[in-house]
């Protein structure tokens, strides 16, 4: 077993043959998922380095790659992806479809995320796109800050299509996952279920 709160997706994978919901949620890792998401994000951080290099402020763009640093190594980690079933497994190093690598330096939090938490991850994602943006337009940058702001947009409606709907770290604020596959999934999961209905939920 690779975690100690019997998280189902670390199981052994002859459970998910039986399992009702199994291909409704993204329960494993597949690099395809990964690639997408990474993908999608690099073509707008690309444009938007160009942009920002072109309107003479490409020394700013280092306080923006130390930005990513620590939104995707610390701060997300916490408030978002501690909450996560991925994060529950064994080891010290995260294996997920967004922020595969990263440390885990907090310890998991099988409860949902709490209100100050969910405010906090959309500042830090308006923080990680807007940063850019403001030097485009300090400079009328406007091509580059249209085509960043399309590119935003397919990227983040990218996620509530295809990636939202079936993501097991249910309490995002941006997760799209039905009712009736998160009471499945919490009541394979015993620890999740204690404390989310601790935390409100009512599981029908």
């Amino acid at each position: 077993m690779k975690n100690t709160n019997n998280i189902c997706i670390w199981k052994d994978n002859e459970e998910c043959n039986k399992c009702s919901i199994k291909g409704k949620l993204i329960c494993h890792f597949h690099r395809k998922y990964l690639f997408s998401f990474i993908g999608l994000f690099v073509v707008f951080a690309i444009t938007a380095f160009i942009g920002v290099i072109i309107s003479g402020y490409g020394w700013f763009l280092l306080g923006w790659v130390s930005f990513w640093l620590f939104f995707f190594e610390i701060w997300e980690i916490r408030i978002l992806c501690s909450h996560c079933p991925y994060y529950a497994e064994e080891g010290r190093v995260l294996h997920c479809i967004a922020n595969y690598s990263s440390l885990k330096i907090w310890k998991y939090h099988p409860e949902p995320m709490n209100t100050s938490e969910k405010i906090q991850l959309i500042i830090g994602f308006i923080m990680l796109v807007g940063y850019p943006l403001i030097f485009l337009i300090l400079d009328s940058q406007f091509i580059f800050l249209i085509i960043s702001i399309m590119e935003i947009f397919i990227f983040f409606s990218f996620l509530l299509i295809k990636r939202c709907n079936k993501c097991v770290n249910f309490s995002c604020p941006l997760n799209r996952v039905k009712k009736e596959f998160i009471d499945t999934f919490l009541e394979k999961n015993p620890v999740m279920r204690k404390v989310w209905e601790e935390s409100g939920y009512k599981v029908l």
